[in-house]
């Protein structure tokens, strides 16, 4: 067998040497030229990439975009500065003005206004009392004297928006002589709240007569004179101490005919019934004489009475004498009152009742009635 030479030393160590030479020239490159040639590289491009921005046209900035909320810095709240209010945050701004509306028309009449705490807003209905926005009445019963001269009367204190609300109704409303109506039946028909009997002009042929601004006779009239004016206002003439036409320029509503006026001119008591009467035996008695009553008072414009006495009932009411009857309308402290139809045509009404006594319980018929009303009030009874 053919035994193998061995390698000289020298060869040895060459190779060892060359591998090492060869794995260290490796180390070398991948630690330090590699990444030396990627260097420049990377400025190579960096620098023609500079050279291409700088010959292109500038292009339009785009706003970055905001950072997602995780790639914010947290800032500790106590970094934050605060925000400090301006003046004009500071300052309450001036509230914007609501529009004035426009004031709301007072359609109340003059007479509304004056006595407006006498009116109410609705219909309110008692025994005693009726109270709306156009009537205000209440009514109440009194006596005068004693024993056997005592007599019992009935007084109506009104107010009215208007003269619309105070009228004269005539039998059938018709303005013919001789015609009556059964009083209950007028104050039925002329929707009353209130009634009073009034002058009998059916029986009177001649003489100064108006009825609800209707003029129907305008001779001198022989007896005092009761009229009621477009103002309101309520006056009494003697017989020979008005001129129709004086009267007539004023604008008329209502001239009654019966008489005679209970107050003079200073609201106090006439001196001179019996002498001024004294020449007509009959109405002296009527004067003189204790009988039911019927009478008008005035205080002012929109403001009235009406007076009923009962009489000729023995142990209840005797009646009054015409004194008398002018001495309740001075102590009411009227102006002006005035004596209307009575004996057995005395009557009061209210609210469709009888409110007084016919003397010996009469039933006569009426030729008219004074009357105070307004229109629908029986429905919002």
């Amino acid at each position: 067998m053919k035994q193998s030479k061995p390698k000289a030393l020298w060869k040895v160590i060459f190779t060892d040497l060359l591998v090492g030479a060869l794995a260290l020239g490796l180390v070398v490159f991948f630690q330090i030229g590699l990444p030396y040639l990627q260097g420049k590289i990377r400025s190579a491009d960096l620098q023609a990439a500079r050279a291409a921005a700088q010959t292109a046209p500038p292009a339009e900035s785009v706003a970055p975009a905001a950072p997602t909320p995780s790639a914010l810095p947290e800032t500790p709240a106590a970094e934050i500065p605060a925000v400090q209010p301006t003046e004009e945050a500071l300052s309450t701004p001036e509230p914007t003005p609501e529009p004035t509306p426009e004031p709301t028309p007072d359609t109340r009449t003059e007479w509304q206004i004056r006595f407006a705490d006498q009116f109410t807003d609705e219909v309110v209905i008692t025994d005693h009392s009726y109270t709306s926005p156009e009537v205000a009445i209440h009514v109440d019963t009194r006596e005068y004297g004693e024993g056997e001269e005592k007599s019992v009367y009935h007084v109506a204190d009104i107010y009215v928006a208007s003269l619309d609300n105070f009228r004269t109704y005539t039998a059938y409303g018709q303005m013919e002589p001789w015609v009556t109506q059964d009083p209950m039946e007028i104050d039925a028909d002329a929707h009353a709240i209130l009634a009073i009997s009034g002058d009998f002009f059916c029986y009177q042929s001649f003489g100064f007569l108006v009825r609800n601004g209707q003029i129907y006779r305008d001779d001198q009239t022989y007896c005092d004179l009761c009229v009621l004016y477009e103002s309101g206002e309520l006056a009494c003439y003697r017989r020979e101490d008005y001129l129709v036409e004086d009267i007539l320029s004023r604008g008329v509503v209502q001239a009654w005919n019966f008489g005679p006026s209970l107050l003079d001119e200073n609201g106090l008591l006439e001196e001179d019934y019996m002498e001024r009467l004294s020449k007509d035996e009959k109405a002296s008695i009527a004067i003189a004489m204790p009988n039911p009553r019927s009478a008008v008072g005035y205080y002012e414009p929109g403001h009235y009475v009406f007076v009923v006495v009962d009489g000729r009932q023995d142990g209840y009411s005797r009646g009054m004498t015409i004194p008398e009857l002018a001495s309740v309308f001075r102590d009411l402290g009227c102006k002006v009152a005035y004596n209307l139809d009575g004996g057995g045509s005395a009557l009061m009404t209210f609210l469709h009742e009888r409110y007084s006594s016919q003397s010996n319980l009469a039933d006569r018929e009426l030729g008219d009635m004074l009357i105070v009303t307004e229109t629908g009030w029986e429905d919002k009874r």
